[in-house]
Formats: structure tokens, C-alpha cells, sequence
């Protein structure tokens, strides 16, 4: 399968040698799966875009330090080309920012919360179900770093999970969508040093709470379960 990456920002070069770009970080995730795909990266962040939705069999696009309600040119542009996955039925895959480019795209809505940004290792209940929620689960720990989420879900989308803080976090359109505000693909050793970048932005207290939720790690190896599940199919 021809997977294209939808890179959505880049990877600051001091934190390059803890699980390497966007890429590398996926294809850690996809694990065992990996030979089964070949992965493509599209800078979206710069512009770069595939020349339509058949250029690939299928996308995943990741986080961004960007809102989708910024006016960039290259946000407009990814929102149109994630419209056009959608007509075309082509299986996408988004996380954090792609998660929300998904919603606000198709006629849901994204703000910044007011419940404040969501940092570290928290718990999610899981409300749904489908044939590649294999493992099922009725909790999962994901791991989050974000500020804006999508308070309103697009019409004919499912709801699979949420937590108090992000009650929309996991929602699906149809077979071809799966949107998740969590970040499968990041690791402790990655999103610590990430968190602690962000002192001068975020309040002290905000900064210790999330970080003491990683003393547990996430359930990684689930989500990616999933993710790879519902790429390749159940």
C-alpha cells in the first residue's frame, strides 16, 4: 500500500535524534506492518500537496504548532485536499491537527478550549466499536499535547471516544476516515522533552499535571493496532 504522510509541521532539529521526522516516527508505529507499506512524505506545511487523491491508496496526516482556523494558504489548501479524499472514499488517517482539519473540513467545528491545553497521558473511554478496533478496548491511555479541539463533530460522524477534557477525541467518517486527537506515534522519550519546550506558553501547574501523567505509559501498541487495522483492513 502507498501510505502518503501529510507532514503538517516539522520536527524541531534538537529533538531529531530522539525518534527521528515525522516518517520515521510513523513507521515505528506501523511496526511489524511496515514492509507492507511504502511511505510517501508531502510537506503540506510547505506547500507540498499530492497532484490528486489517486497519487496514493491512502493517507495519514499528523500535528501541527498551527490552528486550522489560521488563515495560511497551505491550511486552506490541505482542507480542500482532505474534501477531496472524502469524495473520493480514500482512507485517511488524522491525528492531533489532522484530526481537527478532518472536522472543520466537513462541517464540524474547532476552537481553543476552554478547558485549557491537554498535555501528557490521559485516560479515554472508548464508546464505540468497529471491526478494527482490534484490540477492543473499553479505556485507553493516548498521549496528547494540543490547545484547540473540535467541540462539534461533522454531521455522519461517529463518535468512538472521549475523555472529559476532549469529549470528541476519536470520531470516524464512514469506513475511509478515522480521526484521532491523540498522538499514536509519539513516545515518552519524544513528548517529555516536547512539554518542556512549551514552559513559557503554558502555566506552571498545567505543565507539572501533565507531565506527572507519564509516570504510566500510553497504550501505544493498541492504537497503532488500530491505525494499521483500519488501514490494511480487519
Amino acid at each position: 500500500m502507498k501510505l502518503g504522510l501529510l507532514q503538517c509541521d516539522e520536527v524541531r532539529p534538537e529533538f531529531l535524534s530522539v525518534d527521528g521526522d515525522f516518517c520515521d516516527k510513523v513507521a515505528v508505529m506501523l511496526g511489524e506492518s511496515r514492509h507492507e507499506f511504502e511511505l510517501v512524505t508531502y510537506r503540506a506545511y510547505l506547500g507540498e500537496l499530492p497532484g490528486s487523491a489517486d497519487e496514493c491508496d491512502a493517507y495519514l496526516g499528523g500535528g501541527s504548532r498551527y490552528s486550522v482556523f489560521e488563515e495560511k494558504e497551505w491550511i486552506q489548501r490541505l482542507v480542500d485536499f482532505v474534501r477531496e479524499l472524502h469524495a473520493k472514499r480514500k482512507k485517511f488517517v488524522g491525528i492531533c491537527f489532522c484530526h481537527q482539519v478532518i472536522a472543520h473540513a466537513l462541517g464540524g467545528q474547532v476552537e481553543r478550549s476552554t478547558r485549557g491545553w491537554g498535555l501528557g497521558c490521559k485516560e479515554v473511554t472508548i464508546s464505540g466499536s468497529a471491526p478494527w478496533m482490534n484490540p477492543p478496548r473499553n479505556q485507553c491511555r493516548m498521549l496528547f499535547t494540543h490547545q484547540d479541539q473540535v467541540t462539534h463533530l461533522p454531521e455522519d460522524a461517529k463518535l468512538l471516544g472521549g475523555s472529559d477534557h476532549c469529549p470528541n477525541g476519536i470520531f470516524s467518517m464512514g469506513d475511509h476516515f478515522l480521526a484521532l486527537q491523540s498522538h499514536p506515534e509519539y513516545t515518552l522519550e519524544y513528548v517529555r522533552p516536547l512539554m518542556e519546550s512549551f514552559r513559557e506558553i503554558i502555566p506552571g501547574e498545567v505543565m507539572e499535571a501533565g507531565l506527572a501523567t507519564m509516570e504510566n505509559p500510553p497504550d501505544n501498541q493498541a492504537l497503532a493496532s488500530w491505525v494499521r487495522h483500519f488501514l490494511l483492513g480487519p
